[in-house]
């Protein structure tokens, strides 16, 4: 199976200037984009979260007409992150895409769990999950540990990725959520954005794959599950053009700005696990 996941996409329908040639940037750089990452073999075209910048209509709906362009409505999955909540309702945001606030989809190399962690209200934008996912949670945590686990959440859980431990940068510290975590016993794996910062973390079983914003960083996480095996790499589309695109329209998106160090070190990159040794209670070889 092989999945393609995205880092927050950001798509931006209005910018904070109405010069042409900003919006053409703007234009060229997420159409070149798309392209690249609907042109991926792929099981499963996954967004992480914030795949709009202001969560307006207009934003969701030109990201839903690419994929549907291709073909791709039923392979497309993407959990909410609080950028995508920020004008709008869940239950309405749900109803123009389609899709489900969390959800669970088995297949036969993996079981992917899509998260909730997104708030209904813009002043907070750290995350958190309520009771109701909890408890269903509990109880996809407690399955068969027959295959690996790949769960989606936009927002990290605290001191895990990078910058996880700032302010409003991951779940609610309060949140007791490890607990849950832990009580897996296969292999564990957890992608998240929010943060802008290619990480990879590992914690006991468990390792936190996160991807930094499409903006800053034009690329792709393809993760490829066979035989038990992950193996993750980023695909980058970096480019001259891309750069000169990203130049002219994003110091025009509203409350956005690029973060040192997006790219992360070369451990952020690549990931390959072997689930079977890589299980609670099973020291690696």
């Amino acid at each position: 199976m092989k999945l393609a996941i995205i880092g927050d996409l950001h798509y931006p329908d209005v910018l904070t200037s109405d010069e042409p040639s900003i919006a053409a940037a703007r234009d060229a750089y997420y159409e070149h984009f798309m392209d690249l990452f609907l042109s991926l073999e792929a099981d499963y075209y996954i967004s992480i979260g914030d795949l709009t910048h202001a969560g307006e209509v207009a934003e969701f709906t030109y990201v839903l007409q690419h994929i549907e362009k291709r073909g791709l409505r039923d392979r497309f999955l993407h959990v909410l992150g609080n950028h995508d909540t920020y004008t709008y309702p869940k239950r309405d945001i749900l109803a123009l895409t389609g899709l489900k606030r969390y959800e669970v989809i088995e297949e036969h190399d993996a079981r992917i769990l899509l998260l909730d962690t997104a708030r209904e209200i813009r002043e907070d934008w750290s995350g958190t999950i309520d009771e109701e996912q909890l408890n269903w949670l509990h109880n996809q945590l407690r399955q068969d540990p027959d295959k690996p686990l790949i769960v989606i959440g936009h927002h990290p859980l605290y001191g895990t990725t990078a910058r996880s431990t700032e302010s409003m940068m991951s779940l609610d510290p309060d949140l007791t959520i490890w607990p849950l975590f832990e009580q897996w016993q296969g292999a564990g794996f957890y992608f998240n954005g929010h943060n802008h910062v290619n990480s990879i973390v590992q914690k006991e079983h468990w390792h936190f794959i996160q991807t930094a914003a499409v903006p800053d960083v034009p690329s792709v996480r393809m993760v490829n599950i066979i035989d038990q095996k992950v193996n993750v790499e980023t695909i980058s589309f970096a480019s001259d053009a891309f750069s000169n695109w990203a130049s002219v329209f994003t110091p025009h998106m509203y409350d956005y700005e690029r973060h040192p160090g997006c790219e992360g070190d070369p451990s952020a990159l690549e990931l390959f696990v072997n689930a079977q040794t890589a299980r609670k209670g099973v020291a690696p070889k």
